[in-house]
C-alpha cells in the first residue's frame, strides 16, 4: 500500500511538472519558455519510464573465489549483472549484504589481544559500490572479503538501488542470491609437555609411550645408569653376582576423552569461545597419535560424540562440527560431564576445554579425579577477567593432582604454544 501510494504520488508530480512547463510555454511564448519545456521534457520522460522500469528483472550472480577457507583469510568476490533491455541506468548502488554471523573480523592470532574487549573486533562486513552502467547489458565489480570469521555463513541478499538525475525517483530491490561459505577454525601447533613425575612420588600416570609400566615384569637385564633402586631384582643379582634390573612391559597408550564445553554461560565472552574452539581442534591433532582410543565429546544444546581413528575422515568430522558450533542454552556443563563420564569404564584420561569455571564444575572435576588417572583442564579466558575465587580453585585443583592450563592472551596470540598434559 505504501509503495503504491509513493508510485502514484511520484507519477502525479512528473505529469504536474510537465503540465506546468507546457502551460508556461503556451502562455508566455518565446524562445526561452519553449526551450525550457523541450529541455526538461526528455528528463521528465526518463523519470516516468524509470518509475515503471522493472528493476527486479535484473539478473545477478555472485562468484566467490573459494567457498572453503580457514578463519582469518580473505577471498575475492565478484558481483555480475545481466539485463535484457538497453534502458539507460544513470547509476546503480550495489550492496552485498552479509549475514549476522560475519559481523566481526577474525585477525587470526592477533585478535586475542582484544580478549578482554572483544567488541573492538565488531565490524560489519560486506561491500557497497556505485557504478554507472548507462546502456551496458552486462557489468560487474569485484571486492575482497577480509578477515573472515569461523562458521558456516549463508550469504543471501544483494541490494540494488538506482535513480534519476534529480533524486526524485529512487528504486530499491533486494535480490536473493545464495552463496555458502564454510570457514574452518584456525588450527595451530599445540605442544603437549608430558612432564609426568615418577610413580613413586604418587603422581598420576602419564600417557607418554616411553614411560615404563612398573606393574608387569617381562624379564631382567643388567643394571644401567638411571634405573631406579626399586627396579633392582635382588635375587637375580645374587645368582649372577652382578646388579640386575627388572624389565617391564612398555606402557601402552591410554584411552582419552576430550570434553568440550559448548554450553552458553552467563556473561559469556564470545571471543574466548572462539579460542576454545581453536584449542579443541589443535588438541585433537596433538593427541591423535598418543592414545589407544580418543573420543571427542562436544557437550551443549546438541551433544555430539566422535571416536577418532587414525584416518583423516574422523578428524574432518570434528573440524566440521567445530566450524558450525555456537554456544546455546542447555544443561550445565558440569551436569553433562557426569552423564557423559558415567557411560565410560574407569581408566580414561580426561581433557576438559571450557571458558567458564563454576563451583559445580570445580566439584565435578574433584569427583572425576577419583576414577581417572589424569585430568587436564584447559581454561580459556582473558587474564584480567579471572577472579580471585577462580585462582583459588586453580590452586586447589592442582593440589588434588589435576593439571590446569590457563590459556590467556599471552599464549593465544602465538601461532604455537606449549601446554601441560
Amino acid at each position: 500500500m505504501k509503495k503504491s501510494l509513493q508510485f502514484v504520488t511520484k507519477l502525479f508530480l512528473i505529469f504536474l511538472s510537465t503540465g506546468v512547463l507546457f502551460s508556461y510555454a503556451m502562455f508566455q511564448g518565446g524562445f526561452v519558455s519553449w526551450f525550457l519545456f523541450f529541455g526538461a521534457l526528455p528528463i521528465l520522460i526518463y523519470m516516468a519510464l524509470l518509475l515503471i522500469y522493472p528493476i527486479s528483472r535484473l539478473k545477478l550472480e555472485r562468484r566467490i573465489s573459494q567457498n572453503i577457507v580457514e578463519a582469518g583469510n580473505s577471498i575475492k568476490v565478484e558481483i555480475r549483472f545481466k539485463r535484457d533491455s538497453f534502458f539507460p541506468l544513470y547509476y546503480c548502488i550495489i550492496e552485498d549484504i552479509m549475514p549476522d554471523s560475519m559481523d566481526w573480523r577474525d585477525t587470526k592470532y592477533s585478535k586475542y589481544n582484544f580478549l578482554s574487549k572483544p567488541s573492538m573486533l565488531k565490524e560489519k562486513q560486506g561491500a557497497k559500490k556505485v557504478i554507472f552502467p548507462w546502456f551496458k547489458s552486462t557489468f560487474s565489480f569485484e571486492y575482497r572479503l577480509k578477515d573472515i570469521p569461523r562458521g558456516e555463513h549463508l550469504i543471501q541478499n544483494i541490494r540494488v538501488s538506482t535513480g534519476d538525475f534529480t533524486g526524485l525517483i529512487r528504486k530499491d530491490y533486494v535480490f536473493q542470491v545464495e552463496s555458502k561459505l564454510f570457514v574452518y577454525p584456525a588450527e595451530r601447533k599445540l605442544t603437549l609437555r608430558k612432564n609426568a613425575e615418577s610413580f613413586e612420588e604418587g603422581a598420576a600416570s602419564s600417557f607418554n609411550r616411553t614411560l615404563k609400566n612398573t606393574t608387569v615384569v617381562s624379564g631382567v637385564r643388567e643394571y644401567a645408569p638411571g634405573d631406579r633402586v626399586s627396579w633392582i631384582d635382588w635375587k637375580a643379582s645374587a645368582r649372577k653376582n652382578t646388579m640386575m634390573t627388572k624389565e617391564f612391559e612398555q606402557e601402552k597408550s591410554f584411552d582419552m576423552l576430550v570434553l568440550f564445553d559448548g554450553t552458553l554461560h552467563e556473561k559469556m565472552n564470545w571471543l574466548a569461545f572462539e579460542g576454545s574452539v581453536e584449542v579443541g581442534l589443535s588438541l585433537v591433532k596433538a593427541l591423535r597419535d598418543d592414545s589407544a582410543r580418543l573420543i571427542f565429546s562436544s557437550l551443549g544444546a546438541e551433544r555430539r560424540v566422535f571416536t577418532l581413528n587414525q584416518d583423516h575422515l574422523s578428524k574432518e568430522k570434528i573440524r566440521n562440527h567445530l566450524t558450525k558450533i555456537t554456544p546455546l542454552p542447555s544443561l550445565p556443563f558440569s551436569q553433562m560431564i557426569k552423564q557423559e563420564v558415567g557411560k565410560l569404564p574407569q581408566g580414561f584420561l580426561f581433557m576438559v576445554v571450557t571458558t567458564s569455571l563454576s563451583v559445580d564444575l570445580y566439584e565435578t572435576l574433584l569427583q572425576l579425579r577419583q576414577r581417572s588417572p589424569r585430568i587436564v583442564l584447559f581454561f580459556v579466558h582473558a587474564e584480567r577477567a579471572i577472579t580471585s575465587v577462580e585462582r583459588d580453585w586453580f590452586k586447589l585443583l592442582k593440589n588434588n593432582g589435576i593439571i590446569v592450563n590457563q590459556l590467556t592472551e599471552e599464549k593465544l596470540t602465538k601461532q604455537s604454544f606449549e601446554v601441560n598434559a
